[in-house]
């Protein structure tokens, strides 16, 4: 016969040795300011970020409660954070000095996400995908319910086309770090703006869901800063988006959800 006590203990067990196991590995996406990434654990420097994907850990920066476990994010590591939420997913997208993680400046990239690390998450969502490009200087993490908005299968073409958005910050000049906010797929108007790494300027621009399952166009620049088009872009008529650019940390401009053709966004950009 069953001991129903010592069952019920045994499934306690369980659950907590699970909690455990998942302790450092969930990530959590709040805003430009609240947000994670996965990268290689502590004391592990130098290395190219592929040969960590199976123990890398997630790094946070400000208030990420569901993020247990996490380590703290490196100062100075985030040089820009764009924070895109549709009814699809939320992502964020900017440039990063990799030299302050410890990262081989001169590495392309490696991803994260459901399969890498094992049993890691990003809370509130199915699926995740999370890259790192040292040697672009870029990072991009987006977290969803599908694996359409959560492209796993094409990690080698990098952020710009698994995740489409806005890779804008104080440095230029370099492959895949556009220089102006991303363009609608669907909105009746459009407003770019140059962000530069000495002046605080407030952007309005047309923002719509972006779907990694478009293939981007030709040019690095070109990649990174647009937005996805055409029918494997979602309907955007239907769909509501919020977001919010921050080059720095001294304030914010939350941007207000526009739901209709013409999806428009308000974010603050201004200078680290």
């Amino acid at each position: 016969m069953v001991n129903m006590k010592n069952l019920g203990l045994g499934v306690a067990s369980m659950a907590l040795m699970q909690q455990v196991a998942a302790s450092g590995i969930i990530a959590q996406v709040v805003d430009a300011t609240d947000f994670c990434m996965f990268l290689p654990p502590p004391g592990i420097t130098g290395l190219p970020l592929s040969d960590n994907e199976w123990d890398a850990v997630s790094y946070c920066m400000g208030n990420t409660p569901k993020a247990t476990g996490a380590e703290k994010m490196p100062d100075g590591f985030v040089l820009s954070a764009h924070y895109v939420a549709t009814d699809a997913y939320v992502q964020v997208t900017g440039q990063i000095n990799p030299t302050k993680a410890g990262l081989l400046a001169s590495d392309e990239g490696g991803q994260c996400d459901v399969a890498a690390p094992q049993g890691s998450s990003c809370a509130g969502w199915q699926y995740y995908v999370n890259l790192i490009e040292p040697a672009n200087n870029i990072y991009c993490m987006r977290c969803c319910n599908d694996q359409t908005n959560c492209n796993r299968g094409i990690s080698q073409d990098g952020c710009a086309r698994v995740v489409p958005g806005d890779y804008s910050g104080p440095l230029t000049g370099g492959a895949g770090l556009p220089t102006t906010t991303s363009t609608p797929s669907g909105g009746s108007s459009s407003v770019s703006a140059s962000v530069s790494a000495s002046s605080s300027v407030s952007v309005v621009s047309s923002v719509a869901p972006l779907s990694s399952s478009v293939a981007p166009p030709s040019s690095a620049a070109a990649q990174a800063s647009s937005g996805a088009s055409g029918a494997n872009s979602g309907s955007t008529s239907q769909q509501s988006v919020s977001a919010q650019s921050v080059n720095g940390a001294n304030s914010l401009l939350s941007a207000k959800t526009v739901a209709g053709s013409a999806l428009m966004a308000v974010a603050l950009a201004f200078t680290l």
